[in-house]
Protein backbone atom coordinates (compact mmCIF):
# COMPACT_ATOMS: atom_id res chain seq x y z
CA UNK A 1 0.00 0.00 0.00
CA UNK A 2 1.00 3.60 -0.31
CA UNK A 3 3.31 5.34 1.97
CA UNK A 4 3.65 9.15 3.06
CA UNK A 5 5.58 11.28 0.41
CA UNK A 6 4.80 8.68 -2.05
CA UNK A 7 3.19 9.79 -5.61
CA UNK A 8 1.21 7.57 -6.40
CA UNK A 9 -0.74 7.86 -10.01
CA UNK A 10 1.37 10.27 -11.13
CA UNK A 11 -0.62 12.92 -9.99
CA UNK A 12 -1.51 12.31 -6.22
CA UNK A 13 1.27 12.48 -3.37
CA UNK A 14 0.10 10.77 -0.24
CA UNK A 15 0.25 12.89 2.49
CA UNK A 16 -1.37 11.12 5.40
CA UNK A 17 -3.68 7.72 6.29
CA UNK A 18 -6.62 8.50 7.58
CA UNK A 19 -8.31 5.26 7.81
CA UNK A 20 -8.24 1.78 6.46
CA UNK A 21 -11.41 -0.83 5.87
CA UNK A 22 -12.38 -4.34 4.58
CA UNK A 23 -12.21 -2.91 0.88
CA UNK A 24 -9.53 -0.57 1.36
CA UNK A 25 -7.59 2.37 3.09
CA UNK A 26 -8.02 6.18 2.73
CA UNK A 27 -5.30 8.77 2.54
CA UNK A 28 -5.24 12.30 2.22
CA UNK A 29 -3.42 13.36 -0.77
CA UNK A 30 -2.41 16.54 -3.02
CA UNK A 31 -3.40 16.35 -6.60
CA UNK A 32 -0.57 18.23 -8.32
CA UNK A 33 -1.11 20.69 -10.82
CA UNK A 34 -4.48 21.84 -9.79
CA UNK A 35 -2.96 21.78 -5.50
CA UNK A 36 -6.07 20.34 -4.68
CA UNK A 37 -6.16 18.08 -1.30
CA UNK A 38 -8.51 15.00 -1.94
CA UNK A 39 -9.09 12.12 0.18
CA UNK A 40 -7.68 9.00 -2.24
CA UNK A 41 -9.19 5.56 -1.77
CA UNK A 42 -6.97 2.72 -2.45
CA UNK A 43 -8.74 -0.75 -2.78
CA UNK A 44 -6.37 -3.60 -0.95
CA UNK A 45 -4.48 -5.98 -3.46
CA UNK A 46 -6.18 -8.96 -2.42
CA UNK A 47 -9.39 -7.88 -3.35
CA UNK A 48 -8.70 -5.70 -6.68
CA UNK A 49 -7.11 -8.90 -7.91
CA UNK A 50 -10.64 -10.90 -7.80
CA UNK A 51 -11.50 -12.31 -11.17
CA UNK A 52 -13.32 -9.46 -12.77
CA UNK A 53 -13.12 -6.87 -10.15
CA UNK A 54 -11.07 -4.22 -11.82
CA UNK A 55 -14.11 -4.04 -15.30
CA UNK A 56 -16.76 -3.40 -12.42
CA UNK A 57 -14.81 -1.14 -10.45
CA UNK A 58 -14.26 1.21 -13.21
CA UNK A 59 -17.85 0.80 -14.46
CA UNK A 60 -19.07 1.83 -10.70
CA UNK A 61 -16.07 4.87 -10.94
CA UNK A 62 -18.03 6.57 -13.64
CA UNK A 63 -21.40 6.17 -12.63
CA UNK A 64 -20.39 7.02 -9.28
CA UNK A 65 -18.34 10.81 -10.75
CA UNK A 66 -21.70 11.42 -12.32
CA UNK A 67 -23.51 11.15 -9.21
CA UNK A 68 -24.24 15.15 -8.19
CA UNK A 69 -26.05 16.08 -4.67
CA UNK A 70 -24.43 18.27 -1.52
CA UNK A 71 -24.82 15.53 1.00
CA UNK A 72 -22.42 12.87 -1.38
CA UNK A 73 -18.78 12.87 -1.73
CA UNK A 74 -17.69 14.15 -5.16
CA UNK A 75 -15.65 11.94 -7.12
CA UNK A 76 -12.36 13.40 -9.21
CA UNK A 77 -10.97 10.62 -10.50
CA UNK A 78 -10.03 6.77 -10.86
CA UNK A 79 -7.31 4.59 -12.04
CA UNK A 80 -4.72 2.41 -11.54
CA UNK A 81 -1.39 2.47 -10.13
CA UNK A 82 1.46 -0.87 -10.12
CA UNK A 83 -1.80 -2.97 -9.93
CA UNK A 84 -3.86 -1.21 -7.49
CA UNK A 85 -6.96 0.47 -8.08
CA UNK A 86 -7.97 4.06 -6.32
CA UNK A 87 -10.95 6.58 -6.32
CA UNK A 88 -9.97 10.13 -5.54
CA UNK A 89 -12.55 11.74 -3.99
CA UNK A 90 -13.83 15.00 -2.36
CA UNK A 91 -11.77 15.76 1.04
CA UNK A 92 -14.55 16.03 3.95
CA UNK A 93 -13.72 18.19 7.20
CA UNK A 94 -16.12 17.48 10.15
CA UNK A 95 -17.28 14.75 12.12
CA UNK A 96 -18.40 11.31 12.12
CA UNK A 97 -21.49 10.93 13.84
CA UNK A 98 -20.02 8.12 15.83
CA UNK A 99 -17.94 10.54 17.57
CA UNK A 100 -20.86 12.89 18.24
CA UNK A 101 -23.13 9.93 19.88
CA UNK A 102 -19.98 9.38 21.87
CA UNK A 103 -19.55 12.81 23.00
CA UNK A 104 -23.23 13.96 23.60
CA UNK A 105 -25.23 10.55 23.86
CA UNK A 106 -28.64 10.27 22.01
CA UNK A 107 -29.95 13.18 20.24
CA UNK A 108 -32.73 15.35 20.53
CA UNK A 109 -35.49 14.26 18.02
CA UNK A 110 -35.68 16.75 15.87
CA UNK A 111 -31.77 16.97 15.10
CA UNK A 112 -32.08 13.13 14.74
CA UNK A 113 -35.03 12.92 12.57
CA UNK A 114 -33.50 16.32 10.48
CA UNK A 115 -30.03 14.82 9.90
CA UNK A 116 -32.11 11.41 8.79
CA UNK A 117 -33.91 13.44 6.18
CA UNK A 118 -30.74 15.10 4.96
CA UNK A 119 -28.97 11.04 4.09
CA UNK A 120 -32.86 10.15 2.42
CA UNK A 121 -32.23 12.95 0.16
CA UNK A 122 -28.75 12.07 -0.78
CA UNK A 123 -29.81 8.59 -1.31
CA UNK A 124 -33.02 9.54 -3.44
CA UNK A 125 -30.08 10.85 -6.02
CA UNK A 126 -28.34 8.13 -5.45
CA UNK A 127 -30.88 5.10 -5.51
CA UNK A 128 -32.27 6.85 -9.23
CA UNK A 129 -28.49 5.89 -10.77
CA UNK A 130 -29.34 2.56 -9.60
CA UNK A 131 -26.30 3.16 -6.52
CA UNK A 132 -27.37 1.00 -3.60
CA UNK A 133 -24.56 2.22 -0.56
CA UNK A 134 -24.51 -1.21 1.09
CA UNK A 135 -23.07 0.50 4.26
CA UNK A 136 -24.63 2.76 5.85
CA UNK A 137 -23.91 3.50 9.47
CA UNK A 138 -22.98 6.68 11.84
CA UNK A 139 -19.40 6.31 10.61
CA UNK A 140 -19.59 6.68 7.24
CA UNK A 141 -22.06 9.93 8.10
CA UNK A 142 -19.94 13.13 8.56
CA UNK A 143 -21.33 16.56 9.91
CA UNK A 144 -20.03 19.73 8.21
CA UNK A 145 -20.99 23.05 9.50
CA UNK A 146 -22.36 25.70 7.45
CA UNK A 147 -22.98 28.69 9.55
CA UNK A 148 -25.00 27.48 11.66
CA UNK A 149 -27.01 24.56 10.16
CA UNK A 150 -25.23 21.01 10.10
CA UNK A 151 -24.63 19.23 6.63
CA UNK A 152 -24.56 15.53 6.42
CA UNK A 153 -21.78 14.19 4.19
CA UNK A 154 -22.28 10.57 2.95
CA UNK A 155 -18.82 9.11 2.87
CA UNK A 156 -17.89 6.14 1.48
CA UNK A 157 -19.76 4.68 -1.47
CA UNK A 158 -17.24 2.12 -2.17
CA UNK A 159 -19.06 -0.62 -0.93
CA UNK A 160 -21.67 0.36 -3.53
CA UNK A 161 -24.03 -2.17 -5.52
CA UNK A 162 -25.05 -1.10 -9.28
CA UNK A 163 -28.80 -2.65 -9.09
CA UNK A 164 -29.35 -2.45 -12.98
CA UNK A 165 -27.75 -5.79 -14.24
CA UNK A 166 -24.96 -8.66 -13.06
CA UNK A 167 -22.13 -7.45 -14.98
CA UNK A 168 -21.95 -4.22 -13.37
CA UNK A 169 -22.44 -5.23 -9.66
CA UNK A 170 -19.28 -4.38 -7.36
CA UNK A 171 -19.64 -7.21 -4.95
CA UNK A 172 -20.77 -10.90 -6.35
CA UNK A 173 -24.32 -12.41 -5.47
CA UNK A 174 -23.80 -14.79 -2.25
CA UNK A 175 -21.29 -12.70 -0.93
CA UNK A 176 -22.41 -10.54 2.38
CA UNK A 177 -20.44 -7.52 2.41
CA UNK A 178 -21.08 -4.44 5.43
CA UNK A 179 -21.00 -3.57 8.39
CA UNK A 180 -22.94 -6.99 10.58
CA UNK A 181 -25.43 -4.52 12.82
CA UNK A 182 -26.79 -1.97 10.08
CA UNK A 183 -26.83 -4.81 7.62
CA UNK A 184 -30.75 -5.85 6.37
CA UNK A 185 -31.60 -9.33 6.79
CA UNK A 186 -31.48 -10.06 3.11
CA UNK A 187 -27.47 -8.45 2.58
CA UNK A 188 -26.53 -10.79 5.42
CA UNK A 189 -27.78 -14.29 3.31
CA UNK A 190 -26.09 -12.52 0.19
CA UNK A 191 -29.25 -12.00 -1.56
CA UNK A 192 -29.44 -9.06 -4.35
CA UNK A 193 -30.33 -5.59 -2.49
CA UNK A 194 -31.90 -2.82 -3.86
CA UNK A 195 -32.89 0.76 -2.01
CA UNK A 196 -34.56 -0.76 0.39
CA UNK A 197 -31.79 -2.14 2.35
CA UNK A 198 -30.34 0.96 2.17
CA UNK A 199 -33.36 2.13 4.46
CA UNK A 200 -33.16 -0.18 6.98
CA UNK A 201 -29.38 0.57 7.52
CA UNK A 202 -31.03 3.82 8.12
CA UNK A 203 -33.48 2.93 10.36
CA UNK A 204 -30.74 1.25 12.56
CA UNK A 205 -28.71 4.40 12.32
CA UNK A 206 -31.57 6.53 13.13
CA UNK A 207 -32.84 4.08 16.22
CA UNK A 208 -29.18 4.88 17.71
CA UNK A 209 -29.32 8.45 17.66
CA UNK A 210 -32.56 8.09 18.98
CA UNK A 211 -31.81 5.52 21.78
CA UNK A 212 -28.00 6.10 22.54
CA UNK A 213 -27.72 2.33 21.26
CA UNK A 214 -28.49 0.31 18.40
CA UNK A 215 -30.87 -2.07 18.03
CA UNK A 216 -29.42 -5.01 19.55
CA UNK A 217 -26.26 -4.04 21.83
CA UNK A 218 -22.48 -4.99 20.89
CA UNK A 219 -22.56 -8.77 20.41
CA UNK A 220 -19.98 -11.24 18.11
CA UNK A 221 -20.88 -10.55 14.82
CA UNK A 222 -22.78 -13.69 14.29
CA UNK A 223 -24.93 -12.93 17.25
CA UNK A 224 -25.72 -9.95 15.80
CA UNK A 225 -26.24 -11.22 12.37
CA UNK A 226 -28.95 -13.86 13.72
CA UNK A 227 -30.62 -11.18 16.19
CA UNK A 228 -30.92 -9.29 12.80
CA UNK A 229 -32.41 -12.12 10.74
CA UNK A 230 -34.91 -13.61 13.58
CA UNK A 231 -35.36 -11.41 16.67
CA UNK A 232 -37.52 -8.25 16.83
CA UNK A 233 -36.49 -4.89 17.24
CA UNK A 234 -37.21 -3.46 20.95
CA UNK A 235 -39.93 -1.01 20.89
CA UNK A 236 -37.97 2.49 21.19
CA UNK A 237 -39.93 2.90 24.31
CA UNK A 238 -38.42 0.37 25.99
CA UNK A 239 -34.88 1.62 25.02
CA UNK A 240 -35.80 5.31 25.99
CA UNK A 241 -38.58 5.49 28.28
CA UNK A 242 -37.67 8.61 29.53
CA UNK A 243 -38.74 9.93 26.53
CA UNK A 244 -42.34 9.78 24.75
CA UNK A 245 -41.93 9.40 21.36
CA UNK A 246 -45.40 10.06 18.92
CA UNK A 247 -46.95 7.39 17.66
CA UNK A 248 -45.83 8.90 14.02
CA UNK A 249 -42.21 8.52 14.88
CA UNK A 250 -42.36 5.15 16.26
CA UNK A 251 -43.96 3.49 13.56
CA UNK A 252 -41.49 5.15 10.94
CA UNK A 253 -38.73 4.11 12.89
CA UNK A 254 -40.07 -0.06 12.90
CA UNK A 255 -41.41 0.33 9.40
CA UNK A 256 -37.46 1.07 8.32
CA UNK A 257 -36.45 -1.82 10.49
CA UNK A 258 -39.33 -4.58 9.39
CA UNK A 259 -37.30 -7.96 7.90
CA UNK A 260 -39.19 -8.17 4.77
CA UNK A 261 -38.08 -5.02 2.50
CA UNK A 262 -41.46 -5.60 1.32
CA UNK A 263 -43.09 -3.83 4.49
CA UNK A 264 -40.52 -1.11 4.04
CA UNK A 265 -40.79 2.31 2.72
CA UNK A 266 -40.95 1.45 -0.83
CA UNK A 267 -38.13 4.20 -1.48
CA UNK A 268 -36.41 6.75 0.06
CA UNK A 269 -38.66 9.25 -0.96
CA UNK A 270 -41.52 7.57 1.12
CA UNK A 271 -39.48 7.01 4.03
CA UNK A 272 -38.47 11.19 4.07
CA UNK A 273 -41.75 12.02 3.55
CA UNK A 274 -42.93 10.00 6.65
CA UNK A 275 -40.13 11.80 8.58
CA UNK A 276 -40.96 15.37 7.67
CA UNK A 277 -44.61 14.38 9.62
CA UNK A 278 -42.79 13.64 12.24
CA UNK A 279 -40.59 16.76 12.53
CA UNK A 280 -44.31 18.74 12.08
CA UNK A 281 -44.82 17.30 15.79
CA UNK A 282 -43.56 18.42 18.77
CA UNK A 283 -41.44 15.53 19.66
CA UNK A 284 -38.75 16.78 22.22
CA UNK A 285 -40.32 17.04 25.20
CA UNK A 286 -38.93 14.78 27.92
CA UNK A 287 -41.17 12.89 29.92
CA UNK A 288 -39.27 12.26 33.30
CA UNK A 289 -40.86 10.16 36.04
CA UNK A 290 -41.24 11.93 39.27
CA UNK A 291 -41.89 10.23 42.23
CA UNK A 292 -45.37 9.25 42.49
CA UNK A 293 -46.16 9.80 39.07
CA UNK A 294 -45.04 6.52 37.60
CA UNK A 295 -48.60 5.55 36.55
CA UNK A 296 -49.14 8.96 34.81
CA UNK A 297 -45.86 9.50 32.49
CA UNK A 298 -46.74 5.47 31.52
CA UNK A 299 -50.17 6.90 30.01
CA UNK A 300 -47.99 9.81 27.77
CA UNK A 301 -45.91 6.77 26.33
CA UNK A 302 -46.65 5.03 23.18
CA UNK A 303 -48.16 1.75 23.29
CA UNK A 304 -46.26 0.31 20.92
CA UNK A 305 -45.91 -2.91 20.48
CA UNK A 306 -43.98 -5.27 17.55
CA UNK A 307 -47.14 -6.95 15.70
CA UNK A 308 -46.91 -10.23 16.63
CA UNK A 309 -50.00 -12.64 14.33
CA UNK A 310 -52.29 -14.76 16.83
CA UNK A 311 -52.69 -18.10 16.50
CA UNK A 312 -55.08 -19.04 14.20
CA UNK A 313 -58.51 -20.32 15.85
CA UNK A 314 -58.82 -23.80 15.07
CA UNK A 315 -55.62 -23.89 13.32
CA UNK A 316 -53.55 -27.17 12.13
CA UNK A 317 -51.77 -28.63 14.76
CA UNK A 318 -48.05 -28.00 14.96
CA UNK A 319 -45.51 -30.44 15.58
CA UNK A 320 -42.26 -30.99 16.95
CA UNK A 321 -39.67 -33.67 15.97
CA UNK A 322 -36.49 -34.44 17.95
CA UNK A 323 -34.41 -37.14 17.76
CA UNK A 324 -32.78 -37.13 20.78
CA UNK A 325 -33.18 -34.05 22.59
CA UNK A 326 -36.46 -35.12 24.73
CA UNK A 327 -35.83 -32.03 27.14
CA UNK A 328 -35.92 -29.11 24.37
CA UNK A 329 -38.72 -31.43 22.02
CA UNK A 330 -40.49 -31.04 25.70
CA UNK A 331 -39.97 -27.24 26.07
CA UNK A 332 -40.98 -26.36 22.66
CA UNK A 333 -44.41 -28.83 22.87
CA UNK A 334 -45.13 -26.64 25.85
CA UNK A 335 -44.19 -22.93 24.37
CA UNK A 336 -46.32 -23.96 21.67
CA UNK A 337 -49.49 -24.50 24.03
CA UNK A 338 -49.11 -20.98 25.86
CA UNK A 339 -48.70 -19.28 23.13
CA UNK A 340 -52.04 -20.88 21.78
CA UNK A 341 -51.10 -23.28 19.57
CA UNK A 342 -52.25 -27.03 18.90
CA UNK A 343 -48.93 -28.72 19.43
CA UNK A 344 -47.92 -32.37 19.65
CA UNK A 345 -44.91 -34.34 19.13
CA UNK A 346 -44.11 -36.96 16.14
CA UNK A 347 -41.53 -38.61 14.83
CA UNK A 348 -39.81 -39.04 11.35
CA UNK A 349 -41.76 -42.38 10.46
CA UNK A 350 -45.31 -40.95 11.25
CA UNK A 351 -47.42 -39.10 8.68
CA UNK A 352 -46.83 -35.29 8.21
CA UNK A 353 -50.46 -35.27 6.73
CA UNK A 354 -53.01 -32.79 8.82
CA UNK A 355 -50.19 -30.63 10.17
CA UNK A 356 -49.94 -26.72 10.00
CA UNK A 357 -46.34 -26.91 10.49
CA UNK A 358 -43.19 -29.29 11.30
CA UNK A 359 -40.87 -27.63 14.15
CA UNK A 360 -37.61 -29.87 13.44
CA UNK A 361 -34.95 -29.68 16.49
CA UNK A 362 -31.36 -29.28 15.43
CA UNK A 363 -29.48 -31.75 16.78
CA UNK A 364 -26.26 -31.65 14.66
CA UNK A 365 -25.87 -31.63 10.65
CA UNK A 366 -27.57 -34.88 10.41
CA UNK A 367 -30.96 -32.73 11.83
CA UNK A 368 -30.69 -30.01 8.96
CA UNK A 369 -30.55 -32.66 6.23
CA UNK A 370 -33.59 -34.59 7.75
CA UNK A 371 -35.23 -31.12 8.01
CA UNK A 372 -34.76 -30.53 4.10
CA UNK A 373 -36.01 -34.07 2.95
CA UNK A 374 -38.95 -33.58 4.79
CA UNK A 375 -39.86 -30.64 3.36
CA UNK A 376 -39.52 -31.61 -0.06
CA UNK A 377 -42.17 -34.66 0.37
CA UNK A 378 -45.26 -34.11 -1.52
CA UNK A 379 -48.44 -32.17 1.12
CA UNK A 380 -45.27 -31.57 3.21
CA UNK A 381 -46.33 -28.62 5.82
CA UNK A 382 -43.93 -25.41 6.17
CA UNK A 383 -40.60 -27.07 7.93
CA UNK A 384 -38.88 -24.72 10.72
CA UNK A 385 -35.66 -25.43 12.48
CA UNK A 386 -34.98 -24.83 15.92
CA UNK A 387 -31.16 -24.86 16.90
CA UNK A 388 -28.77 -22.19 18.67
CA UNK A 389 -28.82 -19.03 17.26
CA UNK A 390 -24.91 -18.54 17.48
CA UNK A 391 -24.83 -21.69 14.85
CA UNK A 392 -23.97 -19.78 11.68
CA UNK A 393 -23.62 -22.83 9.41
CA UNK A 394 -26.97 -24.33 10.82
CA UNK A 395 -28.23 -20.74 10.37
CA UNK A 396 -27.61 -20.30 6.81
CA UNK A 397 -27.89 -24.04 5.79
CA UNK A 398 -31.56 -23.92 7.04
CA UNK A 399 -32.31 -20.61 5.00
CA UNK A 400 -30.47 -21.70 1.89
CA UNK A 401 -32.20 -25.44 2.35
CA UNK A 402 -35.33 -24.26 1.36
CA UNK A 403 -37.19 -24.56 5.26
CA UNK A 404 -39.56 -22.25 5.95
CA UNK A 405 -37.50 -20.35 8.77
CA UNK A 406 -35.11 -20.66 11.58
CA UNK A 407 -36.42 -20.35 14.83
CA UNK A 408 -33.39 -19.79 17.81
CA UNK A 409 -33.14 -21.42 21.09
CA UNK A 410 -34.26 -20.72 23.70
CA UNK A 411 -37.48 -19.48 22.19
CA UNK A 412 -38.83 -16.33 22.42
CA UNK A 413 -42.80 -16.25 22.70
CA UNK A 414 -43.05 -13.43 20.45
CA UNK A 415 -40.79 -14.86 17.76
CA UNK A 416 -42.36 -18.28 17.86
CA UNK A 417 -46.05 -16.65 17.89
CA UNK A 418 -44.60 -14.81 14.40
CA UNK A 419 -42.91 -17.79 12.52
CA UNK A 420 -45.25 -20.32 13.31
CA UNK A 421 -48.62 -17.95 12.77
CA UNK A 422 -46.92 -17.29 9.42
CA UNK A 423 -46.31 -21.02 8.59
CA UNK A 424 -49.83 -21.64 9.48
CA UNK A 425 -51.42 -19.34 7.21
CA UNK A 426 -49.00 -20.38 4.35
CA UNK A 427 -50.22 -24.43 4.61
CA UNK A 428 -53.88 -23.04 4.82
Amino acid sequence: MPRAGQLFGERFRILRPLGEGGMGAVYEAEQLGLERRVALKVMHPHIASAPGFSERFHREAQVLARLRHPGSVEVYDYGVDAGMLYLAMELVYGEALDSVLVREGPLPVSRAVGLIVQVLEVLEAAHAFGIIHRDLKPANLFLEMHGRSERVKVLDFGLATLSGGEEVRLTQQGMAVGTPGFMSPEQMRGLPVDGRSDLYALGCVLYELLAGAPPFPVMPSVEVSAAHLYKPIPPLREARPDLAFSERLEAAVMRALEKLPERRPADAAAMRQELLAVLAEPVDAPAQKKRGEGKKSERGLVKHEVAVPKPVPGGLPVAVLASRDVATEGSLVGSLFACGFQARTTSAWQSLEGLGALLVVAEGRESLAQARALATLPGAPPVLLCGPADDWELVTGALEGGLFDFIPLPVDPKDLTRKVSRAQKLKR
